[in-house]
């Protein structure tokens, strides 16, 4: 990825968050709900980033249930079938510090992409 190719990136999933989090103040409560009834460690916007593409893409589910990171499909007895590709991702921030010299320096937020995988991408492992 180049200079101005990683500049466009991390604008992308700004914009991206930006979007899905004015769409998840429209359904804030509606949003909660459903995480807190399944108990889902995840924040609103970020349910709204993999929810949106399960539409797209015509997927049944909900984010964090029926799409996962390939760890989060082996943590729950399952692995994804060999040849698979993920078509959705979810976006985080992480804190990236500052540099140790530098008292007011104390470093910032950043995008950072992860891919998930739909359930029908997956089997359950054979016990």
């Amino acid at each position: 990825m180049g200079k101005i190719d990683k500049k466009e990136y991390y604008h992308n999933l700004r914009e991206r968050w930006q979007q899905a989090k004015k769409l998840s103040e429209t359904k804030e409560d509606q949003i909660k709900a459903i995480i807190a009834t399944h108990g889902l460690n995840i924040s609103n916007t970020g349910f709204v980033i993999v929810a949106q593409q399960l539409k797209e893409q015509g997927l049944k589910g909900l984010p964090y249930l029926d799409a996962k990171t390939y760890k989060g499909w082996i943590e729950n007895g399952f692995q994804v079938q060999k040849g698979q590709k993920s078509t959705l991702s979810g976006v985080t921030w992480i804190d990236v510090k500052g540099k140790a010299d530098n008292e007011e320096d104390n470093g910032y937020m950043m995008p950072k992409e992860y891919k998930l995988f739909h359930r029908t991408q997956v089997e359950a492992v054979a016990v």
